[in-house]
């Protein structure tokens, strides 16, 4: 059995779950602009990760030298913490929150070079800023893979009631998006010994969410099963359902965290084999035949959740979701 989290971290801004505990109260409102206190978060956040004690974290919304965030490699620091040697951070977009955004050459950003404006940082002394998604694993991991997801169209809004006026006018392009996995060595999911896993963060407008689940599930299906798709997916378990590409594991809500009212981070898994009349059968039931893409028609295990739940934490403005994942007998 092993246990997944993920989490959005917005970018490790104490939340209400700061509040919550009375160890992290202190953070509430913190300043993470300043690196000392931006590390302190991140190591509150880390004894609590700790607490719960899962096997692989997925992460979104995670900075890499911002500094709205003290300038830090969140992932890489709170791998560190964890006491972790497994980690890998996937970049979004590359450059600072606030500026010109571009296509990372190679998403980890770990050297200059994985940038377009190497020469700068290079001169500068300072490697690469970006914003992406993030797996942390206390498991070996066998191979990583990025796959881009695309960042929808661009929309245009009237501010104000002077139409004939072009400064009235707003231009609000999309976020890029991409998804991270991990092959994942996970002795309790199977008896191929391994686990794939993917974290992602999807686009809040629900039909170009939709598009890029369904375009996610197809590119994680290459890989070897049982697989687990987490993440902040800006949809409900209706819309999920309504894309028919996974199973969800484990429910609660986790937005927002300081009333959590909607469960729009989830955990998806292959779907259920189905009989001859469409309906689901049990895994490996003579007659059953998987659904198209799914891991039971390739032969490998499916995945149930044991136990699930959800926990704040000291950062941001979702709470977690995670889930204890076993083979499905």
């Amino acid at each position: 059995m092993i246990r997944v989290l993920s989490l959005n971290l917005q970018h490790c801004l104490p939340g209400a779950g700061a509040e919550q505990d009375a160890a992290t109260a202190a953070l509430a409102g913190a300043d993470i602009t300043d690196p000392a206190t931006a590390r302190a978060v991140l190591e509150a956040l880390a004894t609590q990760i700790a607490d719960l004690a899962p096997d692989v974290v997925a992460l979104q919304e995670v900075d890499m030298r911002q500094k709205r965030s003290g300038g830090l490699d969140q992932a890489g620091e709170l791998a560190r913490m964890l006491g972790w040697e497994h980690h890998r951070f996937a970049a979004a977009w590359a450059g600072p929150v606030v500026g010109m955004r571009r296509r990372p050459l190679r998403s980890p950003l770990e050297r200059a070079w994985d940038d377009i404006l190497a020469p700068v940082h290079l001169v500068t002394g300072r490697g690469p800023a970006g914003f992406g998604n993030a797996i942390l694993s206390r498991l070996a991991v066998r191979s990583w893979h990025v796959r881009r997801l695309g960042r929808g169209p661009a929309t245009i809004s009237l501010r104000g009631e002077r139409a004939w006026n072009p400064r009235s006018y707003h231009l609000d392009t999309s976020t890029a998006r991409t998804m991270l996995a991990a092959r994942i060595d996970a002795p309790g999911a199977g008896p191929a010994g391994s686990l794939t896993l993917a974290s992602t963060h999807l686009a809040t407008r629900t039909g170009m969410a939709a598009r890029q689940l369904a375009a996610a599930w197809a590119a994680l299906t290459t890989l070897p099963g049982p697989r687990l798709l987490a993440g902040d997916l800006n949809m409900g378990p209706g819309g999920v359902a309504s894309t028919g590409v996974a199973r969800p594991l484990g429910e609660g809500p986790t937005f927002p965290a300081w009333r959590p009212r909607e469960r729009i981070d989830h955990l998806l898994t292959d779907p259920w084999p189905t009989g001859a009349d469409g309906l689901p059968g049990a895994p490996g039931a003579s007659g059953a035949v998987g659904s198209p893409g799914s891991a039971d028609a390739a032969g490998a295990p499916l995945l149930r959740a044991a136990a699930w739940g959800t926990r704040a934490f000291v950062v941001s403005d979702h709470v977690g979701a995670w889930a204890d994942l076993e083979p499905a007998s």
